[in-house]
């Protein structure tokens, strides 16, 4: 079968959907299908000067299609430069999805004469949802659109969206003001139409397929698309199980290795360290990661007078001695309720490598870290909740230690459940 993939974001880039996609093009690969992919060059998470892209725009995109890990066909796109603000990032990603419109549709080059038997959108990035739409109906075959999180339900959260960065730019103040609900409705509207017809769709969790099963908006004839839950439980990129005792007695070691973002609002944590530091326990903060709300936390870390250190974003495979140095993971969101039917992948990562967590988290996160006896959670927003679970894994570190099933379940997952889910999706999506 021939698949053709659309996507904002691909190798070798590697971060989250780089790295869910690059496992299941394998899979899919390695079940015999074709898998080509329609992609922008790597740009994510890089600051590209616009005159250096302007220069560089003729030689950005190769002639000549690439091969990616799995065996896929990479054929990439052009993109505008993507920046920190929501804004900028939404003009980047309207820009991906019609430059993946633009190759699929020209059918040049390696193109010439292709006919796909399906076409997967990956999201988010929203656009993308809308382009394969588009793709879909040019080329007259069934779509998939892998969601993965609660997106439309995220865009009712905009008032809040920059909460955790502490700032509210000029433009947002404008924009928030008529413009902004004019285009969260017809985002809505639109991802609506692409869920609504597509063969299929993904995501992260099983509480966002059951509501969206449910939603009357995404009916057709009374029926809802199909909805699978594949979870992000692709493989490590190291064979790493941390199980160690711990052998320091200066405070708690608490590590948070992931997006420092809109969605975690992570000035929580630091307001729990502080409370637990005026009660006379030493709490040790490590933050790995880049994201929006970065400056700010860093600022008031110092405002706070807590013990909090902030290291770059690391590759995967390189964060063996982070969780060696950790009593306990931080996997943490707000409150917003679109949330808890997310579940972030850090949670899959540090529950097969048998690292405590700290969960600051509702909904089937949650749900999912009690369940296999992978850490302990709070909920979200309540700093003094969180300072008194780290205060007590302090005084108590055997509390640390991990003997649920997180390990097996998480293998389990990523070995027979997703390829099964995904391989079975596909062949239903095309014989419809």
């Amino acid at each position: 079968m021939k698949i053709l993939m659309l996507s904002q974001y691909w190798y070798p880039e590697n971060g989250v959907p780089q790295r869910r996609w690059t496992w299941l093009s394998k899979i899919l690969v390695d079940a015999g299908h074709e898998v080509t992919v329609i992609a922008p060059p790597p740009h994510y998470q890089r600051k590209i000067e616009l005159k250096r892209w302007w220069a560089d725009r003729k030689a950005r995109v190769p002639l000549e299609p690439e091969e990616g890990p799995s065996g896929e066909r990479i054929i990439r796109s052009g993109f505008f430069p993507a920046g920190p603000s929501l804004t900028q990032r939404a003009i980047n990603q309207a820009t991906v999805a019609l430059g993946a419109v633009w190759v699929a549709a020209r059918k040049k080059g390696d193109l010439r004469g292709y006919k796909p038997d399906l076409i997967i959108g990956t999201v988010p990035a929203l656009p993308t949802a809308a382009a394969t739409r588009i793709v879909a109906t040019i080329m007259r075959r069934p779509y998939l659109i892998d969601l993965r999180d609660a997106w439309p339900d995220l865009l009712q959260q905009s008032d809040q969206w920059n909460k955790g960065t502490g700032t509210t730019s000029l433009r947002e103040k404008v924009l928030k003001r008529g413009p902004l609900q004019v285009v969260s409705v017809t985002t809505k509207i639109v991802l609506n139409d692409a869920l609504r017809n597509a063969a299929g769709i993904t995501v992260t969790s099983s509480h966002l397929a059951d509501e969206l099963q449910k939603r009357t908006a995404l009916h057709t004839d009374g029926a809802s698309p199909e909805c699978v839950t594949i979870r992000n439980v692709f493989p490590p990129l190291s064979d790493r199980n941390v199980d160690l005792e711990r052998t320091h007695d200066d405070g708690l070691n608490v590590l948070y290795a992931g997006t420092l973002g809109r969605a975690q609002n992570l000035s929580n944590a630091l307001e729990a360290a502080k409370i637990a530091q005026d009660q006379g326990v030493a709490i040790n903060l490590q933050f790995v990661g880049a994201g929006v709300a970065r400056e700010q936390l860093t600022t008031k870390a110092r405002e706070l007078g807590v013990n909090a250190s902030f290291e770059r974003r690391y590759p995967a495979e390189e964060m063996g001695e982070f969780y060696d140095w950790a009593d306990t993971a931080l996997v943490h969101l707000t409150d917003w309720e679109p949330l808890s039917r997310a579940v972030p992948s850090k949670t899959y990562e540090l529950m097969a490598q048998k690292v405590h967590i700290s969960g600051v988290v509702a909904g089937e996160a949650a749900e999912l870290i009690l369940t296999h006896g992978a850490g302990d959670i709070v909920e979200p927003e309540n700093p003094q909740a969180l300072a008194e679970l780290w205060m007590e894994l302090a005084t108590h570190p055997e509390r640390l230690k991990i003997n649920g099933d997180g390990p097996q379940w998480v293998r389990q997952q990523r070995e027979s459940i997703a390829p099964e889910r995904l391989l079975s999706l596909v062949e239903r999506a095309t014989n419809r």
